[in-house]
């Protein structure tokens, strides 16, 4: 009987301790899923985000080859980061087109960030490229700025150079209504921008065009800011920044010209 006895207190203890380890365990276990969960997360977004970012530069850029395929030979990536990069050309022996100092600008989402991502669920995915250059023939005095109405962080991040220039009306009520558009004079402003395909394809790509600017105060001082969406289309953009360039030295010709004469 005592043995008996003996066994059961036996049991109980091992059962005790077995138990009070199993509770020890679990109480780790929660205690160290949070920090774990957020640092398995973090360090997952460092790798994918980059990996994501690095995919879409390199898949715009192999477009970008086929859309400048009369004046490119090649696009070679430049100075890339987690979340942005650079792409200077090699010209075609053939290059005769209305730009010169050309490069490519990528401002992506930071999605190696795991508070950015955050952000993108509920403001949405930011990712911008820039085809930069300046005027192969001369520059011009006049500052054209295009601007969406409904960008309005771009609006407010230009305000101090918007306020100096002039509000232009093209008479052209989808344009008048959809951009804000502002040059150095009305006079300047309106024969800037009264080229009929140069309005039709800014018009056409309303969508993802988030800023012209035209400054021979920068370098390069054509510039064409757009989002990277679905709705981005390279070919028209590939347009209207040849459309823009040759407008650009089509203008400074004339105003050249006009001073030579006077």
């Amino acid at each position: 009987m005592r043995s008996i006895g003996f066994t059961e207190f036996f049991l109980k203890y091992l059962i005790q301790i077995f138990l009070q380890d199993a509770y020890t365990i679990v109480d780790m276990f929660i205690i160290f899923l949070g920090p774990g969960t957020v640092l398995f997360f973090t360090f997952y977004l460092m790798w994918s985000g980059r990996r994501k970012n690095h995919k879409i530069m390199k898949l715009t850029r192999e477009a970008l080859l086929e859309v400048f395929s009369d004046e490119f030979s090649d696009l070679v990536m430049d100075e890339m980061s987690s979340n942005g990069g650079l792409l200077y050309p090699k010209y075609k022996k053939s290059f005769d087109s209305p730009f010169k100092d050309f490069r490519v600008v990528f401002a992506l989402e930071e999605r190696h960030l795991m508070l950015s991502v955050i952000i993108s669920k509920f403001s949405g995915v930011n990712d911008y490229i820039a085809l930069e250059a300046n005027s192969k023939k001369g520059k011009i005095p006049t500052k054209i700025q295009i601007i969406p109405k409904h960008e309005e962080g771009q609006i407010k991040k230009h305000q101090d150079l918007l306020f100096t220039l002039d509000e232009i009306q093209l008479r052209v009520q989808k344009l008048d209504d959809f951009f804000v558009l502002k040059a150095t004079s009305q006079r300047s402003g309106t024969y800037f921008l009264g080229d009929k395909e140069l309005l039709k394809l800014i018009y056409t790509l309303r969508k993802v065009i988030v800023r012209i600017s035209i400054d021979s105060g920068e370098d390069p001082a054509i510039r064409i800011y757009a989002r990277i969406n679905e709705d981005l289309n390279l070919e028209k953009l590939h347009e209207l920044f040849l459309v823009l360039c040759k407008r650009v030295d089509e203008v400074s010709e004339k105003v050249v010209m006009k001073k030579r004469r006077g």
